[in-house]
């Protein structure tokens, strides 16, 4: 076994700006870090990316680069009050006294808003560089304060040819005596997901295979698969993408990303409300079963866990996929929340004390139970007549079929249109159930009463050209 007490990755890390490989957006001939570095200004920054990217990397050799001491905390391992302490108390020592030194927060986000408002006085007085580093969205997690202060600096996953380039440095530099096949590496560069250390770690695990273990089988089973997926981008555009798939019903989609949410390690509580937000924003009562199966689903996976609980999630999610849409349960509530504030009538307010019975509250109200077709106002005037709920799909309509038109407001429209064609001929059905508010199917129902058995209704299903 080859024992090393400094990690690979570490042993690995560049010396030099030109050894960076990949992020050509930035380090390109026109990239934002290779202008920086040829101008000699540093500005405070954040970088922002996946692990494995080289963030740490590249925030020591800008330093270097610009002259600049550098100061690293982690905001795992470190507070912002030893920060703020040993900025104060060394403000006066030469570190300070030529340009402004790197001030390094690794895991910046981790750091709460208050202890980012601690970096304020320093980077306006210019006695500190911030660069930051995140794997988290910045936009989410960083004081606004500070976001305006620091020039974002987003980095991107690593392709695998990139990989590839450092896994064989490292093997002639670091391992020239050991057999490494291409197929051994060629496998990590793709394994890895983008992420450098990993791929170095994994390097690392092959050597430490006894020689009559070092094959690519053995590797995979002593890697195992590699997660594509992390808490930064990764959390919220993996989820974006579930939604968005859920939404558009692609049921193979949605189960791909539920199953890179699984593999990436997400906490199955998030997945599970993720799926019960979509079953009510966009399925809604279309489906009223799709929100009960991804509550249930749930709620299983509180009691079962992991691995099963994949099992009662990708039956909801498939359920979900496949249920018809409709966003107008969304839709109403805002409409809802978007109309103005307006007295309530006085008959419908609580009148239990005598107090509220003595200003007339409850006045004119009719319990509904004794007659269920009587009307009666309940919006404020000034919204009466406001519908904030408006069906989009014949599954969500079907409910106003439990409602019969006004037998009387029917039975005129009836003796009209009878008057007028007493041969009979096409009913202006869609019209009529407009006008009483009832469903085209409840419109039929009742006009079967009424017609008569002189005369016969017919459902006829036409096709046309289009």
């Amino acid at each position: 076994m080859n024992i090393h007490p400094v990690p690979l990755a570490e042993r690995m890390r560049p010396s030099k700006i030109e050894d960076v490989v990949g992020q050509p957006h930035l380090l390109g001939p026109k990239g934002i870090l290779t202008r920086l570095t040829a101008s000699g200004r540093l500005p405070s920054m954040v970088l922002w990316g996946p692990p494995g990217t080289g963030k740490t990397t590249l925030a020591r050799l800008l330093a270097s680069a610009s002259g600049r001491g550098f100061l690293e905390f982690s905001g795992i391992t470190g507070s912002a009050a030893d920060m703020k302490k040993f900025l104060l108390e060394n403000s006066g020592s030469p570190l300070f006294r030529g340009l402004a030194p790197v001030l390094f927060l690794d895991e910046i986000h981790r750091y709460n808003r208050s202890q980012q408002d601690l970096l304020l006085p320093f980077v306006e007085r210019g006695e500190v560089a911030v660069i930051g580093a995140t794997t988290e969205n910045p936009a989410f997690y960083l004081n606004p304060a500070l976001r305006s202060r620091c020039q974002l600096v987003p980095l991107n996953a690593l392709e695998p040819e990139h990989i590839h380039e450092v896994l064989s440095r490292a093997h002639s530099k670091v391992y020239p005596d050991h057999r490494i096949d291409e197929e051994i590496l060629g496998y990590l560069a793709h394994w890895a997901g983008g992420d450098m250390r990993a791929a170095l770690t994994g390097l690392e695990t092959f050597i430490d295979l006894s020689v009559q273990d070092r094959s690519l089988e053995t590797l995979r089973n002593v890697l195992g698969g590699r997660v594509l997926f992390d808490r930064a981008d990764g959390h919220y555009d993996l989820a974006s993408a579930f939604q968005k798939s859920l939404r558009g019903s692609d049921t193979d989609a949605a189960l791909y990303y539920l199953s890179r949410m699984i593999q990436g390690g997400e906490d199955p509580r998030f997945i599970a409300r993720r799926l019960m937000v979509t079953a009510a924003e966009d399925v809604g009562n279309a489906d009223p079963q799709a929100f009960m199966l991804a509550e249930c689903a749930s709620r299983a996976v509180e009691r079962i866990g992991w691995p099963e609980a994949r099992i009662p999630l990708a039956q909801a999610v498939i359920y979900v996929a496949n249920a018809p849409k409709s966003n107008a349960t969304i839709q109403a509530i805002s409409a809802a929340m978007s109309a103005p504030d307006a007295p309530m009538p006085e008959s419908i307010r609580d009148s239990h004390t005598s107090t509220s019975r003595s200003r007339g509250y409850g006045d004119g109200y009719f319990y509904s139970h004794n007659d269920y077709e009587k009307e009666q106002g309940f919006l404020p005037e000034k919204l009466s007549g406001t519908r904030f709920y408006e069906p989009l799909r014949p599954q969500e309509r079907n409910w106003r079929d439990r409602y019969e038109p006004d037998h009387m407001k029917l039975q005129t429209l009836w003796d009209e249109w009878i008057k007028n064609f007493p041969e009979g001929g096409d009913i202006p059905l869609d019209a009529w159930a407009e006008q009483l508010d009832v469903s085209r199917e409840a419109a039929a129902r009742a006009i079967q009463k009424i017609i008569g058995p002189e005369l016969r209704l017919e459902r006829i299903l036409r096709v046309s050209p289009s």
